[in-house]
């Protein structure tokens, strides 16, 4: 237990450095875009990003499935195959780069029909296309392996010290591109390069920390036909979590325009940075619980599912109760008043986040058990359901109603259906005392929210200075309204212990 939060507490460390670094140059450069170039030329890398998102779905499920069969080899320390489903998975991506090639520029003659509107002047949206299409497939053809390798070792931190160095310089250069050469060519440019260089970079330190796992020696086909099964059933779990957002931002292009994508993205990309965070705790968390699964009992890992769902549910309730009150200030502040959503978009948009964020808990024992094969139909009506309510209510009410799709797919099919089958799949018991658990998590959440926003909205002040004092009050409002309701809970205080664990190494 000491091992897995002392590999949790690593593998944190390095990607929040990482994901500050992200966050904070993210924000820069979509900035820098908008003051240098315009909106439209944002809303032309978001919908470039939605449609390579869907393409990249090729990918989907090998090497989750593939990271799934390495955690018992590596703990049992079977090196022979670890490397040889190593080999297999360095085959399999050679075979995705091309597809995605492939689909992809069958794809550059209908691009132009998923624009409303005009597109910037000095832009050829098809050159621009295939730009972002080689900055999607070009880690298969280099070393994206090797970072499945470094997950399933549970060295996470060694990826993200690659990621680091490498954005850093990218991000600087192209912030000269945009505000030295007035150039989105350039700026795409380099995003490729910066690709390739994390590949490469991340391929050098996992020859170095780990030289016994190499690419050699073929798994058996009783392996391989485990593999696809897992395959096929995380396939279509992922088609389902990346077309929420990709089908979002196309739909707007094809029935709004660019602009409108471009302000519906600054939102999501604030949802998606604190949703990041969040993951991090999920993907430091996932091979620790993996190894339980495997090797500790079921009433024990029922025990900490228990306690994820509370702790996962707080992390969302007081993230919720500050994006609520922190949205148009922060869009006031970043963008300008013109950039705003209504209201209610805004409530939409924090009841999402709060719907996928409570469900990280249940991820972990999705992924840890493999049960992607078990939750495929799930996500082909979740993913159906999604796209058909997106065109139907975004004819009738616009982004709101996209927005509106997105929530109702969550909840019907993530939040019940989804967790339902994971419960009785792992832990052999029905969903009721699950979903009167989570309903009450809401209540509390929804009642500390209004009552932060309320106090938030207590402030005059303006600008900076007034987005800094709501920033401060909301967090301070919804950790003490978190502490007064939770407090005597057993399950806060074994969340504060294994918290100080991590943070102190043991």
């Amino acid at each position: 237990m000491n091992s897995r939060i002392y590999n949790t507490r690593r593998n944190l460390v390095a990607s929040y450095i990482l994901m500050v670094a992200q966050i904070m140059f993210s924000f820069i450069s979509r900035t820098a875009i908008v003051y240098t170039l315009g909106t439209d030329y944002l809303g032309l890398s978001s919908l470039f990003t939605s449609i390579l998102q869907v393409l990249n779905i090729a990918e989907s499920g090998f090497s989750s499935s593939v990271i799934y069969f390495m955690y018992k080899p590596i703990a049992a320390g079977d090196t022979r195959l670890v490397c040889a489903l190593l080999n297999y998975l360095r085959k399999v991506y050679k075979v995705v780069g091309l597809v995605i090639l492939f689909v992809g520029i069958l794809v550059t003659p209908f691009i132009d029909y998923l624009i409303k509107g005009d597109v910037p002047n000095d832009i050829n949206i098809y050159i621009l296309y295939l730009l972002y299409l080689v900055n999607t497939s070009i880690s298969y053809f280099l070393y994206a392996y090797k970072t499945s390798l470094l997950t399933a070792i549970q060295r996470l931190d060694l990826t993200k010290v690659a990621n680091t160095i490498t954005i850093v310089i990218q991000y600087g250069l192209q912030l000269i591109a945009l505000f030295i050469f007035h150039s989105y060519y350039m700026f795409v440019i380099v995003m490729v390069l910066g690709t390739g260089c994390v590949n490469i970079f991340t391929a050098y330190i996992s020859d170095k920390k780990y030289p016994e796992y190499k690419c050699e020696g073929e798994i058996d086909s009783a392996a391989k036909k485990n593999i696809l099964q897992k395959v096929k059933g995380l396939l279509i779990c992922n088609i389902s979590g990346v077309t929420y957002n990709a089908f979002d931002s196309i739909i707007i292009s094809a029935y709004i325009g660019l602009s409108s994508v471009a302000i519906y993205n600054n939102y999501y990309v604030i949802i998606n940075t604190v949703s990041s965070f969040i993951l991090l705790v999920r993907a430091s968390m996932q091979a620790s619980v993996a190894n339980s699964v495997a090797c500790e009992t079921t009433e024990k890992n029922l025990n900490d599912l228990k306690l994820w769902q509370f702790l996962f549910s707080l992390i969302a309730t007081l993230c919720t109760a500050c994006l609520i009150c922190l949205f148009q200030p922060l869009m006031k502040v970043w963008m300008g008043e013109h950039m705003l959503l209504p209201f209610v978009d805004v409530i939409l948009l924090g009841m999402w986040f709060i719907s996928g964020t409570v469900q990280q808990a249940f991820y972990l024992y999705l992924n840890a058990a493999g049960l992607w094969h078990e939750l495929k139909w799930v996500y082909i009506f979740s993913t159906i359901f999604n796209l058909c309510m997106n065109i139907l209510l975004g004819k009738l009410i616009g982004m709101t109603g996209i927005i509106l799709a997105s929530l109702l797919a969550g909840i019907v099919f993530g939040l019940f259906w989804q967790c339902t089958i994971i419960l009785r799949q792992c832990f052999k018991i029905p969903s009721a005392e699950y979903i009167r658990q989570q309903f009450l998590y809401f209540v509390i959440a929804a009642f500390i929210t209004i009552v932060t926003y309320t106090s938030c909205n207590l402030i005059i002040w303006e600008g900076i200075e007034g987005l800094i004092i709501k920033a401060v009050l909301s967090v301070v409002v919804a950790t003490l309204l978190i502490l007064l309701i939770y407090h005597r809970s057993p399950y806060f205080n074994r969340s504060k212990q294994i918290f100080l664990k991590i943070i102190h190494k043991q």
